[in-house]
């Protein structure tokens, strides 16, 4: 690729909340730059975007697609973005690495939570964007109105650049109001121009001295201080549409042709050891690129994507992963739409390309020639809240259950699965619910693994607050040899978090020495079961300070046993209580939800450390909460603020269960245990 074509290479994200016809924009995209000849829909499963068995059943994008045109001489890159929350971090994973956002509004319904996740992470990146008004066709819609709603959630820099023709049913057509329109519209368009004027004298200093003397710019100092301020961030313009009506969508395209940011103009900076290196961005210089995502796609398999940030990459060539510190080939390159794979002979900046059957290569990796030392930094994704216990279904779906989640866990990295030890089940992690649902499904289509899932146990723990003085004693005759173990145990509290302390205060040999780590085993073991409710004895000093035994019948099993006997016992004797993991949380809230979640926290047996606000009407809730009550809480937030609240969790401490939560968890211990007796 020659100098002068990177400069004409744009990347956007095509964000927004679900159903606001993200997909549907760049089908008709698409069939305006005459990449394709038909226009699919939704309802008939054939658009170019959504071809995923799932996407289809679902009608509902569920993972991000690339797609390509060219318009005005300009190769403009799309990623279709999924818009609901359970998958956002497909916005989170390519964020970094676009150059442009187009954010799609719904006419109908105005801003969304989609909306304002995809405003957060244009603000966190300094990424230029636009806003689309889709759907003016619909009845009940209001252009201004919606304008109005956008400005007020998100600044007196949104401003209309593109405005409708005609209302509902009767949309005709849109305008650019730097173009002119028609007469009944002149007043509207001149006043609209003069309130840009006032947004786009201020991008620069000498247009705004300018201005304020002579009252206007010219047409070239308009569109310089235009592309200017969009590029900076300091406009956002909002354009009206209809994508399936093919209404706004050349003058959207156009937009970004002319007005986005090239690659050759973006800033990235590399880690180098500490220190951080801005990256040189030419065509010909050394190769830098970033993945951004791997997915297994079902016509070609294994599918690696990229953005080149800086240089040249060719096909059936070579390239060092720095991150992995290992070199590929590259086979072929391709540029994608949807599911047809166009070959390359090579991408450069800005390109977002794709290659198969990396084996060393994945998800945030840096790749670039071999000898580069630096490294971008690791993709912020969101933490995955949703949690879920999964069992196979039968014996056959046990042995293939770790392989498919293995599989799964590569293709989206917002997902993973461990075993937790505390209670020894298989957990898997998501964003949302839905997003669970959707991957469970697709491991078994894909790899006819079924599972079942259900909540998993809280990992309670059990302690004492007492102390306790007890005889185990294990005896047992028979024909030959018996069994004889005797072990006298001072049981007692150890500091919190300290946990289980063996001390072997035995004299006089009563408690033969070859004997005493058995007692110790016997002990841990014991604990390790759990006594009042099944769940393990932490911080206890157990203490070892007689005993007998007998020549013939003692063996190391039998103090064992012993043992194990007097720590049941004994736990009983020393005040037992129950313990509960107790989290951090940080919630992020519209003003107008906050009576509604302190509420709901306080009923969770949540304590309120503080709340400051975060900017754009948000507030941050500090609490305490234990686990217990929030296995579910990401359903019960979302529906508290209609999707618009968000929250992140870190372990705290253990604390005492209180004592009529306590009497309910060991009565449905002692329930299952008599169950299975």
């Amino acid at each position: 690729m020659a100098g002068a074509e990177a400069a004409q290479v744009r990347n956007v994200g095509i964000v927004g909340h679900g159903g606001t016809g993200k997909t549907m924009l760049i089908e008709h995209a698409l069939h305006a730059a005459g990449v394709t000849k038909r226009i699919g829909t939704i309802e008939a499963g054939n658009t170019v975007g959504d071809y995923l068995e799932e996407e289809i059943e679902r009608q509902q994008t569920i993972a991000m697609k690339l797609m390509h045109c060219d318009w005005n001489d300009t190769r403009i890159h799309f990623i279709d973005h999924p818009g609901y929350v359970d998958f956002i971090g497909e916005v989170a994973a390519s964020a970094p690495l676009v150059d442009g956002f187009i954010v799609v509004v719904d006419a109908t319904t105005g801003v969304q939570v989609g909306t304002d996740n995809a405003i957060k992470y244009a603000d966190t990146y300094g990424t230029p964007r636009a806003i689309f008004v889709n759907k003016l066709d619909r009845e009940n819609t209001d252009f201004n109105g919606v304008v109005e709603g956008i400005q007020e959630a998100f600044g007196p820099q949104c401003v209309p650049l593109v405005i409708p023709i005609g209302h509902a049913e009767n949309l005709t057509g849109v305008t650019n109001i730097l173009t002119g329109g028609s007469a009944e519209s002149a007043d509207e368009i001149a006043e609209l121009k003069t309130g840009m004027s006032d947004v786009v004298a201020e991008t620069d200093d000498a247009l705004l001295e300018k201005y304020l003397e002579e009252g206007e710019l010219s047409e070239e100092e308009f569109h310089r201080g235009l592309t200017m301020g969009i590029q900076s961030g300091k406009i956002v313009p909002i354009l009206a549409g209809c994508a399936t009506k093919d209404i706004g969508i050349a003058e959207l395209l156009d937009l970004i042709a002319k007005d986005f940011p090239s690659p050759l103009s973006r800033t990235f900076s590399a880690q180098n050891g500490e220190a951080a290196k801005p990256i040189d961005i030419s065509v010909d210089g050394p190769f830098i690129g970033q993945v951004f995502r791997s997915v297994v796609d079902p016509f070609v398999g294994h599918l690696t994507l990229f953005r080149v940030i800086s240089g040249t990459l060719r096909s059936d060539s070579e390239f060092y992963n720095v991150t992995t510190q290992s070199k590929e080939r590259t086979g072929k390159i391709h540029l994608l739409n949807g599911k047809e794979h166009n070959v390359v002979e090579s991408v450069g900046p800005g390109d977002l390309g794709a290659m198969t059957k990396l084996k060393h290569t994945h998800f945030g990796d840096t790749i670039a020639v071999a000898g580069t030392a630096v490294e971008f930094p690791k993709i912020e994704l969101p933490d995955s809240m949703v949690k879920l216990a999964i069992n196979p279904k039968s014996r056959a779906d046990e042995d293939k259950i770790g392989e498919a989640l293995n599989r799964i866990d590569e293709e989206d990295p917002t997902f993973t699965h461990y075993r937790d030890p505390s209670t020894n089940e298989h957990v898997v992690k998501g964003m949302g619910d839905l997003q669970l649902e959707i991957l469970l499904e697709r491991m078994k289509r894909k790899y006819h693994v079924e599972a079942e899932t259900h909540v998993p146990k809280v990992a309670f723990k059990e302690t004492i607050k007492g102390k306790a003085d007890i005889q185990g004693k294990h005896k047992k005759q028979s024909g030959g040899h018996g069994q004889y173990g005797d072990v006298h145990l001072r049981i007692s509290p150890n500091k919190r978090g300290e946990g289980y302390k063996f001390v072997d205060s035995v004299v006089g040999g009563v408690v033969p020495k070859q004997y005493i780590p058995h007692v110790d085993k016997g002990c841990q073991d014991a604990l390790a079961k759990g006594v009042i409710a099944g769940y393990p004895v932490v911080d206890a000093v157990i203490e070892l300070h007689f005993g007998s035994y007998h020549d013939v019948d003692s063996s190391e099993m039998a103090f064992k046993t012993a043992a194990g006997q007097a720590i049941r016992k004994g736990v009983v004797k020393a005040k037992p209580c129950l313990l509960e993991p107790i989290m951090e949380i940080e919630i992020t809230i519209p003003d107008e939800f906050m009576g509604d979640v302190n509420g709901d926290l306080n009923s969770r047996r949540g304590r309120i450390i503080g709340m400051e606000p975060v900017g754009g009407g948000r507030q941050c809730i500090k609490a305490t909460v234990p686990e217990a009550e929030i296995l579910r809480y990401s359903t019960d937030l979302r529906s508290m603020t209609g999707g618009r609240g968000s929250y992140a969790l870190k372990f705290s401490s253990y604390d005492e269960v209180p004592n009529e939560v306590a009497k309910e968890v060991i009565a449905e211990f002692e329930k299952h245990k008599t169950e299975e007796s």
